[in-house]
């Protein structure tokens, strides 16, 4: 028990600093996660003993829920509506054409069954934003391109699972005359994305009720309230044969543009659990490369790896784009920006563990195509936005890391009036605060009143005080009759 807690702890760390060095230096950090597994695992040093395919399905598909599920939260339903039709199609329209390509690449380059080389071409046309935005280094890209990259990476995933399934049965059991097979398709995508869509959307409200009526003790249960619903989403649009992955997406969209009890202690575990199930997930990949392998494949992963990058993912965004208004630069980019992550690896490795036929390379070209987008579009992404004069004007690191800052010195103090109150009914300029410090906001009942000098103190009121921690013995001798709470740190 005690070593594989000190293992976990530091893969976490080398996880952590490997995120860290990679910001600093410009390579991709999922890039660095999977190097930690391959230093650690069965194929670098042997630390750890090899871990079973099974495992890696269960970790990815956890990771998946939880990534989607911070992704959403962070995703407003006014920019999905103005990225919608571009998204959608991308996600729909541009999978199809990617796999198709891919597909074809696959039978002839890596001589594959035709069900087994659909699959990787299935498994490769799946992209993840969240790795585009990592190696652009907070640099804020064009809005309209983040949300079209969000939403496109948010859907995809449900679009390139179904497909798999649609394979794997096939592949098992055939699928008929070519009539029946398409309307078995046409059936079995409209009732798992229509579950999917319910169930997310019933969820997510159900969710942010909970989340306001609830009334909880503690600050620190409503981020565990929000986890709970994020897995029952999945669980239980799967349970009515829906997507599960749409259903946490959606769930998480509609949570996120509805008031939430403690917003911010939500968003940031999640934003903290979604990197570390990424750190897990890519060092569980790592464990099942080896070297050997990979070099045994090293030509045609090579130029599976060409295909996707300069012909799958560009023919897809293109065609999928027809006579929408994105300029030609805009397209450009977003067809470079199609990096995979870890999707790609958990479709093949669902398929590998099925009962339909999969040839062992199947995994390892899927790897080596993932490697190769991380590496390659990762180095260049950044370059190329910044050629494409596609980066906005914002704030420069300096200003930013002077917030931050001062915001480590910063508290907000909760005072409440009582009837022996001294300054009941005198003006807030009355009160003799001491030096940068303010009351920013004043809760009297139900209502919520952002003072003015005028404004006049009443017994009951709440008051929130924005000042310096070295201040706040001098705060509680002004308020020597009130009811003084806790200082807080600004979040």
């Amino acid at each position: 028990m005690e070593s594989f807690l000190l293992l976990f702890a530091v893969i976490l760390l080398a996880g952590v600093w490997t995120a860290r060095l990679g910001n600093r230096l410009g390579f991709p950090v999922l890039i660095g996660f999977v190097a930690v597994g391959v230093v650690v695992g069965p194929g670098g040093f042997h630390i750890t003993p090899p871990v079973p395919l099974t495992w890696v399905k269960y970790v990815g598909y956890i990771a998946l829920i939880l990534i989607l599920f911070e992704g959403g939260l962070h995703t407003s339903i006014a920019r999905i509506r103005k990225a919608w039709l571009p998204a959608m199609s991308l996600a729909t329209l541009g999978v199809l054409i990617s796999a198709f390509i891919m597909a074809v690449l696959s039978y002839y380059l890596l001589q594959l069954p035709v069900y087994a080389a659909a699959m990787v071409g299935v498994a490769v046309s799946s992209t993840d934003a969240a790795a585009v935005f990592s190696m652009l280094s907070g640099r804020p890209l064009r809005r309209h391109l983040v949300d079209i990259l969000e939403v496109e990476s948010g859907t995809n995933d449900p679009m390139a699972f179904f497909l798999t399934l649609v394979l794997i049965q096939w592949s098992i059991s055939g699928h008929g005359p070519f009539w029946h097979a398409a309307g078995y398709v046409v059936e079995m995508f409209a009732l798992q994305m229509c579950v999917g869509l319910v169930v997310g959307v019933a969820v997510g409200f159900a969710g942010s009720f909970i989340n306001q009526r609830i009334k909880l003790d503690t600050g620190g249960l409503y981020p565990t309230l929000s986890l709970a619903f994020a897995l029952l989403s999945y669980s239980l649009a799967v349970l009515f044969h829906g997507s599960g992955f749409l259903s946490v997406y959606i769930a998480s969209v509609v949570m996120g543009n509805r008031r939430l009890e403690h917003r911010y202690s939500i968003i940031r575990f999640h934003e903290g659990l979604a990197w570390t199930m990424q750190i897990l997930m890519f060092v569980v990949l790592g464990f099942q490369v080896t070297l050997g392998r990979l070099s045994s494949i090293a030509l045609p992963g090579l130029a599976l790896a060409v295909g996707a990058l300069f012909i799958a993912r560009p023919t897809a965004v293109w065609l999928s784009t027809l006579g929408m208004k994105l300029q030609w630069k805009e397209k450009h980019f977003l067809s470079w920006a199609g990096l995979r992550g870890a999707v790609p690896i958990v479709l093949v490795v669902t398929a590998d563990l099925s009962s339909a036929r999969t040839p062992p390379v199947m995994i390892d070209a899927v790897f080596f195509v993932v490697i190769a987008s991380t590496l390659i579009q990762g180095l260049t992404v950044k370059p190329l936005a910044r050629k494409l004069d596609l980066f906005e004007d914002a704030p420069s690191d300096g200003v930013l890391e002077l917030v931050a800052i001062a915001r480590e010195n910063a508290i907000v103090l909760p005072v409440e009036v009582t009837e022996s109150s001294r300054f009941i009914d005198r003006q807030m300029v009355d009160i003799p605060f001491p030096q940068n410090t303010l009351c920013y906001a004043l809760i009297r009942g139900t209502k919520v009143i952002v003072p003015r000098g005028a404004t006049h103190i009443q017994p009951g009121d709440k008051l929130l005080v924005l000042s310096d921690r070295r201040h706040i013995q001098e705060l509680r001798d002004l308020f020597e009759k009130e009811l003084v709470g806790n200082p807080a740190l600004l979040p």
